[in-house]
C-alpha cells in the first residue's frame, strides 16, 4: 500500500510538470497572480485525479506482484500519455481532448496519420510504460529495506499535506476570484483538463453582507487567450442616420406558440408593419446562459466562460456606447444569474439588475411599466436601444384574474413529471404565459406608435431558447436537456428593415441568433470591418447559401445541429449522433461539418484573423 501510494506521488509530481506545457502558449503572459495561483491549482488538481487512480489500484492489490506492477505501469503510463496529448491538443486547439476529438482523428476524414506518426507513438507509449514499470522495481527495492524507513515516512507525509494543503488554498482563491470576477485567477481554469475548482456566492454572501461586489477586473489581451476582436472596429465616420433599435425577448418562448390564437397582439403588429418572420431560426443554445450570449456578441455560446472569466463585453453594447445612443436595459429576472452583469453589459453603469420581487407575471409587468416610464422620459436627442427580457413563459406563469383562454390548466411539479404525464394541462398553462406576456407586450408597441419613433426603430423579437413538453416523448421536460426543435427553434420577427427583399429570401434559410449582431453592426452601427473580426454569425442582409449546420451549446455541453440530424457532445466529452427528436441512429457523421464547428470554438483563442 506505502509503495503504491508513492508510486502515486511521484507521478502527481510528473503530471504537474508536464502541465507547465498548458501554460507556455505563444503570445499569453501571466501575472504573478496567475503564476501563483497556477502552481497550487496544478499540484491540488493532478492529486485529486491521481487519487482516483490510487482507489483503482487498490482494489487489484491482491494480484501477484508482476500482475500487479504490469496493471499499474499500463495504467499510469496511459494517463500520462493521454496528459501529454492534450497539452498538444490544447495548443493548438484552445480546447482538450474528448470523446469527439478522437472520433474526428480517427475517422479519417480530416486528419490522416502518417504510418511514421504511428510508430513514433508506439515508441513513445512504450518509452513510458518502461519507465513507469521501473519506477515500480526502484520502489519494490527500497521499500523492502528497512533503513530510513522513518526518513522516507516522513517525506510522504509532508508530500501528502502539501498536495492537500495546495488543492485546499487553489479552491479557498478561486471561490474569492469568482465571487469578484478576478480574471487572472479565473482564467487559469481553462487550461487544466477535468478542472472544476470551487464556487459560492452563499459563502460569499456570508463574509459580503453589503453585498459590495464591485470589483471587476476588466479583459486585457495580455491576461487573457482571447482575440476578440480580431482587429480594432473602424466606424464610418460619415453622419448617418441612426436607428432606434430593439430587442424583445421571451424567455422559453417555443416556436410554435407565434401566432394569431397565442398572441394575437404581436402577430398582429408584425403583420401590419411588414415584419420578417423566420421560419428556421434557431437559438446559439438550450438555456439561457448561451442563448443571450449568442444574441449580444454573434458568437457560440462555448466562449462563455472565457468571456466570464474576463468579463469581456458585447462589442455590440461597446458600439452603442460609442455612438452615444441611450441603452435601457430591463429584465424581468436577474441579470446576475446568469451573470450578463459582467459579460456583455458589464460596461453599463447603474444597470438595472431586476424587477422587484414577485412572481414572474408580476415582474413582467413591472418592468413593462419601469421601460414606459423610461421610455417617455429618455434623451430624445440620442438613439435609443431598449432590451426587454420577459420571464412568465419560463415560469409557466400568469396572474390569478388574467383571463384563462386555454384549458384544462395544469400545475406544473418538476418532481413528479415523467414520460407518461399528460402534457396538454400543462402546454395550457405554458399558452396561457406566452399570451399574458402578449398581453403586456401590446403597450410596448402603443407607445412606439404614440411617441412616432415606430417607424425610426428597428425591432428584434424572439426567445433565448425553446421549452420541451415531452414533444418527443422521451421524458424531457423544459430546457437544457436536449438540441432539438422543441428546446433550440424560437421564434424571431424583425420588424421595421428597410431592405426587405434579401431578408425576406434568408428567412426561409437555416439561421441563428449569432447572425444578428453581424447583421445590426454592418448595416445600423455602420461598423466598416469585415464580420469575421468579431463575428462567426451571417449577415441577414446578404445572401446565405452555404450554411448547413448550426452550433448549439449549453452550460456543459454543445451540438452540431442541421435540419436532419444532432451531433451531440456531453459534458464528459462523449459523442452522441442523433436524429432531428433525438433519437440515436447508426450513421456516420458529417465529420467535416465538426471539424468546422471546433474551428468555430477555438477562432477567437487563436491570433490574428486565421
Amino acid at each position: 500500500m506505502k509503495k503504491l501510494y508513492t508510486f502515486i506521488l511521484i507521478n502527481t509530481f510528473i503530471s504537474s510538470i508536464i502541465a507547465i506545457r498548458y501554460f507556455l502558449i505563444p503570445g499569453i503572459t501571466f501575472s504573478w497572480q496567475s503564476g501563483f495561483f497556477s502552481f497550487f491549482a496544478v499540484l491540488g488538481h493532478f492529486f485529486s485525479l491521481y487519487l482516483l487512480i490510487f482507489l483503482i489500484l487498490v482494489s487489484l492489490i491482491w494480484l501477484k506482484k508482476c500482475y500487479f506492477n504490469t496493471i499499474a505501469a499500463l495504467l499510469v503510463s496511459l494517463a500520462q500519455i493521454v496528459l501529454f496529448c492534450d497539452t498538444i491538443v490544447f495548443q493548438q486547439y484552445r480546447f482538450h481532448i474528448n470523446q469527439s476529438v478522437l472520433s474526428l482523428v480517427f475517422s479519417g476524414q480530416v486528419v490522416d496519420f502518417s504510418t511514421i506518426t504511428y510508430i513514433v507513438m508506439l515508441a513513445l507509449a512504450t518509452l513510458v510504460f518502461c519507465i513507469e514499470l521501473l519506477i515500480l522495481c526502484f520502489l519494490d527495492k527500497k521499500m523492502t529495506k528497512s533503513k530510513a524507513h522513518r526518513k522516507k515516512t516522513r517525506m510522504i507525509v509532508i508530500a501528502t499535506i502539501m498536495l492537500l494543503g495546495s488543492a485546499l488554498i487553489s479552491h479557498v482563491i478561486h471561490m474569492v476570484a469568482f465571487y469578484y470576477a478576478y480574471s487572472p485567477i479565473m482564467v487559469v481554469k481553462e487550461y487544466l483538463p477535468l478542472y472544476r475548482p470551487f464556487t459560492s456566492k452563499k459563502i460569499m454572501g456570508f463574509f459580503d453582507k453589503a453585498g459590495e461586489r464591485k470589483v471587476i477586473n476588466q479583459y486585457t489581451k495580455s491576461s487573457a487567450n482571447i482575440y476578440y476582436p480580431k482587429n480594432s472596429l473602424v466606424i464610418d465616420p460619415e453622419n448617418k442616420e441612426k436607428m432606434n433599435i430593439m430587442f424583445i425577448v421571451l424567455d422559453s418562448w417555443r416556436y410554435d406558440t407565434f401566432n394569431e390564437d397565442n398572441s394575437p397582439n404581436t402577430y398582429r403588429f408584425v403583420k401590419q408593419n411588414n415584419g420578417v418572420i423566420f421560419d428556421n431560426h434557431y437559438s446559439t443554445g438550450n438555456a439561457t446562459r448561451t442563448g443571450i450570449f449568442g444574441l449580444f456578441y454573434g458568437i457560440p455560446g462555448t466562449y462563455w466562460d472565457a468571456f466570464l472569466r474576463n468579463s469581456i463585453p458585447s462589442l455590440f453594447i461597446t458600439t452603442l456606447q460609442q455612438q452615444n445612443y441611450n441603452i435601457g436595459i430591463f429584465t424581468s429576472a436577474k441579470v446576475s444569474s446568469p451573470e450578463f452583469d459582467r459579460t456583455a453589459f458589464v460596461t453599463i453603469k447603474n444597470l438595472r439588475i431586476s424587477s422587484p420581487n414577485g412572481t414572474p407575471s408580476y415582474r413582467d409587468k413591472q418592468m413593462t411599466n419601469d421601460w414606459l416610464a423610461w421610455y417617455q422620459n429618455r434623451d430624445t436627442s440620442k438613439p435609443t436601444f431598449s432590451f426587454l427580457f420577459y420571464d412568465a413563459p419560463h415560469g409557466y406563469d400568469f396572474p390569478n384574474d388574467f383571463e384563462v383562454k386555454y384549458k384544462p390548466v395544469g400545475d406544473i411539479n418538476y418532481i413528479t413529471l415523467n414520460n407518461n404525464t399528460n402534457p396538454l394541462p400543462i402546454l395550457n398553462r405554458y399558452k396561457q404565459s406566452v399570451y399574458y406576456d402578449d398581453y403586456l407586450m401590446q403597450n410596448i408597441y402603443d407607445e412606439l406608435k404614440k411617441s412616432g419613433t415606430l417607424n425610426n426603430t428597428l425591432i428584434i423579437i424572439t426567445g433565448d431558447h425553446s421549452q420541451e413538453i415531452n414533444d418527443n416523448g422521451l421524458g424531457f421536460w423544459g430546457h437544457n436537456g436536449n438540441y432539438t426543435d422543441a428546446q433550440t427553434k424560437v421564434p424571431f420577427i424583425i420588424i421595421g428593415a428597410k431592405d426587405l427583399k434579401i431578408l425576406q429570401e434568408n428567412s426561409q434559410r437555416l439561421t441563428s441568433h449569432e447572425d444578428v449582431v453581424p447583421s445590426l453592426m454592418k448595416h445600423y452601427l455602420h461598423v466598416q470591418n469585415d464580420v469575421s473580426d468579431y463575428s462567426t454569425g451571417y449577415d441577414l442582409f446578404s445572401p446565405i447559401t452555404d450554411r448547413n449546420w448550426l452550433l448549439m451549446s449549453n452550460y456543459s455541453s454543445y451540438a452540431v445541429r442541421t435540419l436532419d440530424n444532432i451531433y451531440f457532445v456531453n459534458r464528459m466529452g462523449i459523442s452522441h449522433y442523433m436524429d432531428s427528436r433525438n433519437h440515436e441512429v447508426d450513421q456516420t457523421p458529417n465529420y467535416q461539418y465538426i471539424q468546422d464547428a471546433m474551428n468555430k470554438m477555438r477562432y477567437f483563442y487563436q491570433e490574428g484573423n486565421k
